[in-house]
């Protein structure tokens, strides 16, 4: 279906730049989210060009120099902490191309080191809006498409594969590789040919395993029949190249964004108001009808996630009253069609709520499902121009890992063995009831405190311990694998958007969930790209 080989080229000679040792400089550079314990590295290369970091792998491939590929360092899973590499930061390669236009679709061209914050504000200024965005705004493009990220508009706009169109990847011998959606594509079992600048030929195999039809799936190397080269690089997690440049589709920027936080009485409640959400605005955009309420983010925290907020005074910080009864929340976004001013969206909620509410409209009929659920007395709302207090609701989200996380680092002083055990499921909306349950049930038959949060209008859940000490922890470690188990029976998967990392934790979830075979297939795959292993040791496979 596809070209004989895609070829690789030689970049242009530069200077081979030099690793920075300087132990006060990498010290920023051995630690990411997950809550590990800082690593060790050999040195920090932080090329101001592709070009740099070609030089470097190609001066340093004959001697198989471990390399870790670095972005923001917000990977959930150890998978930015170094073990001896040299860590290569793409955070001097930050930037951003001019908008084009292909045929009805926007895209731009971006450096690996652009952070999501500063690009949506450079795009925002020209009516553009790139959906596939994690929670974390800070996090940089590279390493968002290294895992595949997905985030809260996933329910709508997908994660980010479906939005990469093109990559240039550095090789681990620092050759180019330039990919372009569409080019190369294979059938499963086939192979893709890859002409390397000394002329000799990677033959990578096209995978056969089979993963379930699901938004988010971020459990190694992709596979699909067809198959796209591009593919094969979007959620590798660095483990076969050096993501330098991405181009990216784009969107037009909604005319108007509505965000509310609904409290209910329990989980029950709250699949039930989600499900409405979820169904009325699939419906819409099945059908066209620009009336329907097109939400596009679904976002759940429970019962425990409040009290921590309520404990750490975000609640008060953020001016938000969590009544007494709450039993979990609901944050949600809603796209309008038209500008929308915060006036004649305060009338259309006043006209709901004293019964008089007779137009159609996205508004009107967001109302009155939240009215049948009982959600419209405690509804905290960010109108069309509340810009301020929209942020503000998705802080509120946004804090409850960060208290997770203060807990956690203040128990390591006592027990360096109180890490994170956090989990990143997925399974089918009409299956997440049983889930949760099962999440409730797994923490709590073990003794440990938990809370859980995430994305429910796409069945991805992150159930979290907040284990004291070790010993808590390989606990909670057991109900996550436990977790594994039950997401796959319900077509689920165990790994949604975080990916696989160093987490051995989340390693033996892949193995169990795609089996040894497939495994040997990833394998195969990464030794065809890296034949010394030399990208992200440790990553995927463990070592």
């Amino acid at each position: 279906m596809s070209d004989p080989a895609a070829r690789a080229r030689r970049a242009p000679s530069v200077p081979v730049p030099e690793p920075v040792t300087d132990p006060a400089i990498l010290e920023a550079y051995l630690d990411d989210a997950s809550g590990n314990p800082p690593g060790r590295a050999a040195g920090l290369l932080r090329p101001s060009s592709a070009d740099e970091a070609a030089a470097w792998l190609r001066a340093t491939a004959e001697a198989g120099t471990p390399v870790l590929p670095q972005a923001a360092r917000s990977s959930l899973t150890g998978g930015a902490v170094p073990s001896g590499e040299v860590v290569v930061s793409v955070e001097k390669l930050g930037w951003i191309g001019a908008v084009s236009a292909s045929g009805t679709e926007a895209r731009v061209r971006v450096g690996a080191g652009v952070r999501l914050d500063e690009l949506q504000r450079h795009l925002a200024e020209r009516g553009l809006y790139y959906p596939p965005v994690p929670t974390f705004q800070e996090a940089m493009i590279g390493g968002t498409v290294s895992t595949n990220a997905g985030g809260a508009a996933t329910f709508k706009y997908g994660v980010t594969r479906q939005w990469v169109r093109a990559l240039r990847v550095l090789l681990w011998n620092g050759d180019a590789l330039d990919l372009e959606r569409g080019q190369r594509v294979e059938r499963r079992g086939g192979e893709f040919r890859i002409l390397l600048s000394d002329g000799s030929e990677a033959r990578v195999p096209v995978p056969t395993y089979r993963f379930p039809d699901l938004k988010k799936v971020s459990a190694g190397y992709h596979a699909s029949d067809p198959m796209d080269l591009v593919d094969l690089f979007v959620g590798a997690e660095g483990t076969l190249g050096l993501i330098t440049e991405v181009e990216i589709g784009l969107v037009p920027l909604p005319a108007a964004v509505v965000t509310g936080l609904a409290f209910v009485r329990d989980s029950g409640d709250l699949l039930a108001l989600a499900g409405d959400l979820r169904d009325a605005a699939l419906a819409a955009r099945r059908e066209g009808d620009p009336r329907g309420p097109d939400v596009r983010a679904i976002e759940m925290m429970d019962g425990r996630s409040l009290a921590l907020l309520r404990e750490h005074g975000d609640a008060r910080r953020l001016r938000v009253e969590i009544p007494s009864g709450a039993g979990a929340a609901l944050l949600f976004e809603l796209e309008l069609p038209e500008a929308t001013g915060n006036e004649r969206a305060q009338d259309l909620l006043a006209a709901t709520i004293a019964g008089e509410d007779a137009e159609e409209g996205p508004l009107p009929r967001l109302y009155r499902i939240l009215a049948r659920r009982g959600a419209l007395d405690t509804l905290e709302l960010a109108f069309p121009e509340d810009d301020r207090r929209r942020e503000a609701l998705r802080e509120f989200r946004e804090a409850v890992p960060k208290r997770v996380n203060e807990i956690l680092a203040s128990c390591r002083l006592d027990d360096p063995g109180a890490r994170k055990v956090g989990g990143d499921l997925i399974v089918p909306f009409e299956r997440l009831g049983e889930m949760l349950r099962i999440y409730e049930d797994g923490f709590s038959r073990r003794g440990l405190d938990f809370a859980i949060w995430g994305h429910a209008s796409d069945g991805n859940l992150h159930p979290n311990a907040i284990p004291r000490t070790s010993a808590e922890a390989r606990l909670a470690a057991e109900a996550l694998l436990e977790f594994a188990g039950e997401a796959a029976r319900r077509g689920g998967c165990p790994l949604s958007e975080h990916g696989v990392g160093k987490s051995p934790v989340k390693q033996e979830m892949m193995r169990r969930f795609l089996g040894d075979a497939a495994i040997r297939e990833m394998r195969a795959i990464k030794s065809a790209l890296d034949p010394s292993w030399r990208m992200a040791p440790g990553v995927l496979f463990g070592r």
